[in-house]
């Protein structure tokens, strides 16, 4: 399922873009894929920093990370 999202840009921005070929559509999608991606792995570093600091040094915080990235892969 699809969403639509509209944005003003300057009619020269918009020029220049068809000019070289920039394709604003997939821009859009991939620079916001990527600021979501950025946020979640904050939230996740966050996360994990919390649990870390609740179970001491039983577990490190690079395992859970290289766990939590091979189930990410799976995907």
């Amino acid at each position: 399922m699809s969403t639509v999202v509209s944005a003003k840009i300057p009619e020269e921005l918009k020029k220049k873009a068809d000019k070289y070929g920039v394709k604003i559509g997939k821009l859009v999608r991939d620079v916001l894929e990527e600021k979501i991606r950025t946020i979640e792995n904050q939230m996740l570093s966050a996360k994990l920093d919390e649990v870390s600091s609740k179970i001491g040094s039983k577990i490190r915080k690079e395992d859970v990370a290289k766990v939590v990235r091979s189930s990410r892969d799976e995907r």
